[in-house]
């Protein structure tokens, strides 16, 4: 489930990536190391390769989610795990790649939903 959560979180990174201006970084960054490129091509590349990014990390989110579901002790555990998982993976992602700044609004809304989840997934 950790592992799903990693995966759907990468799937979101690969998306901004896909349509961000982070994207032409990766691309002028290809073509001063390939300079004779053409630089639309060196585009739509990367944009491809970015949308691959996207159905590989699917792909990988699901495997992991189901085969969670299949060998774990219960659904909500396992629902929980991957939330957290994918709640802390995209703060840390957002954070080192893309220099998002996380408010105490942002802080206070992940741990009420972990909470939340926490206590749905507690035994009576």
């Amino acid at each position: 489930a950790i592992a799903g959560g990693f995966f759907a979180a990468l799937s979101s990174v690969s998306a901004k990536l896909a349509v961000d201006r982070n994207t032409s970084l990766i691309t002028e960054a290809v073509h001063q190391v390939m300079p004779k490129a053409d630089i639309a091509l060196l585009a739509f590349m990367t944009r491809g390769i970015m949308l691959l990014g996207i159905a590989a990390a699917n792909f990988f989110m699901w495997l992991f989610f189901t085969k969670a579901l299949r060998y774990g002790d219960s659904t909500p555990r396992v629902m929980m795990l991957q939330t957290v998982s994918n709640f802390v993976t995209t703060a840390a992602f957002g954070v080192y790649l893309f220099g998002d700044v996380l408010s105490m609004r942002w802080w206070c809304g992940a741990t009420l939903i972990a909470l939340g989840l926490t206590l749905l997934n507690s035994e009576k």
